[in-house]
């Protein structure tokens, strides 16, 4: 009986608290955030600037000019006038089988440098080769930046020593 006092001063000090204490919860280590988003791109010279051209075909995949799905397949590439254009994919150096050290990609003969290095995990994958993760890339054109009409595009891939780049064929497309 000599606990009881003790027990019933515990009880009734957690009973008068009504208001829970705010807590601050730490971030989940594994939950992603949201991807960066990729500024716009304003024309340049571009990494590929000064290198000299192999001949060798890029090791690539244009997934989207703006509205545009695997432009190189399903011709004609439209995208809609007035609005940002986003063109992305994955590059890598076909020589080495390893990542590029960087992408361009080339449009209207003007080049506009690339966020690089997102995870692709498809494309080591389908090439059985795990170095090809951190491959995929992307640049955003300003809404207004290509005039309705023909362009064209080209994805040029630096290659892994910094040396040289590889150029895809020319993709036409058209703004509407």
């Amino acid at each position: 009986m000599r606990n009881l006092p003790v027990a019933v001063m515990a009880v009734l000090a957690l009973s008068a608290c009504d208001k829970a204490k705010p807590r601050q919860l730490p971030p989940d280590p594994f939950a992603a955030g949201p991807p960066p988003a990729a500024p716009e791109t304003a024309p340049g010279e571009g990494m590929s600037a000064g290198l000299a051209k192999r001949p060798q075909p890029a090791g690539f995949f244009l997934d989207h000019v703006g509205q545009a799905t695997d432009p190189f397949s399903r011709r004609p590439a439209v995208t809609a006038a007035g609005q940002p254009v986003v063109l992305d994919g994955f590059g890598f150096d076909p020589v080495a089988k390893t990542p590029a050290k960087g992408v361009d990609v080339i449009v209207d003969g003007k080049a506009y440098g690339t966020t690089y290095g997102a995870a692709r995990a498809d494309v080591a994958a389908f090439f059985k080769t795990p170095a090809l993760v951190a491959v995929g890339f992307r640049t955003t054109l300003p809404a207004g930046a290509l005039a309705p009409g023909a362009h064209t595009a080209v994805v040029r891939v630096i290659s892994a020593d910094g040396t040289g780049y590889y150029d895809s064929p020319v993709l036409p497309f058209e703004v509407r």
